[in-house]
C-alpha cells in the first residue's frame, strides 16, 4: 500500500515538472519589464542604399536619445493581454499599446489593435538573457513600403507591483 502512494506522489511531480518549453517561456516573460537597449538596423533608409543604425541605451542616463524618447515598460499577464507604456519624468508620455501576447520557447506575437482600427500582428525571435529577454524582428521602421528593418531589444525584469 505504501508503495502505491509513494509512486502515485511520484507520478504527479513528475507530471507537474514537466512543463513544455513554450509553457516555461510563457510562465517566463508573465510579469513586469523595462527596456534598457534598443537597436534598429534601417538597411535602405527610406528607399536609398544607405544603412541607418541607431543605438539607444536606456540604462545610460546620458544617451540623449533615450532621454528624448523615455523609458519604455511592458506587462504580460497571464491571461495572454499585454499593455506597452512610455514614461518621461514618471508621467505617461506618448502612446499606450494593449493587446494579446503569446510565446513560444524562441518566438513572441503581439496582437493589437492600430488606430485605423485594423488588428497587426508583430513576431519576434525570442531568447531568455540574464535578468531579462531579448527580441529580433524584422520591420518597416522608417516607413518605405519594406519589411527590412531589423529591430532589437533587451529588457530587465521589474517587481510584480509596477502599476
Amino acid at each position: 500500500m505504501r508503495l502505491i502512494k509513494l509512486l502515485s506522489v511520484l507520478i504527479a511531480v513528475v507530471s507537474v515538472s514537466c512543463a513544455s518549453e513554450d509553457e516555461k517561456m510563457v510562465k517566463y516573460l508573465t510579469g513586469n519589464w523595462e527596456t534598457v537597449y534598443l537597436k534598429f538596423e534601417l538597411p535602405t533608409y527610406q528607399n536609398r542604399d544607405t544603412l541607418v543604425v541607431y543605438d539607444i541605451d536606456f540604462a545610460n542616463p546620458d544617451d540623449p536619445r533615450a532621454q528624448q524618447r523615455g523609458k519604455s515598460f511592458t506587462t504580460y499577464n497571464s491571461d495572454g493581454t499585454f499593455k506597452s507604456w512610455a514614461e518621461k519624468n514618471n508621467l505617461p508620455f506618448g502612446r499606450r499599446t494593449e493587446g494579446k501576447w503569446r510565446a513560444t520557447k524562441d518566438s513572441l506575437f503581439w496582437d493589437f489593435e492600430q488606430r485605423s482600427g485594423k488588428v497587426l500582428t508583430v513576431s519576434f525571435g525570442l531568447k531568455q538573457i540574464e535578468n531579462g529577454y531579448a527580441i529580433t524582428g524584422l520591420q518597416d521602421v522608417d516607413n518605405d513600403g519594406k519589411k527590412d528593418d531589423t529591430v532589437y531589444l533587451e529588457t530587465v525584469r521589474l517587481p510584480d507591483t509596477l502599476e
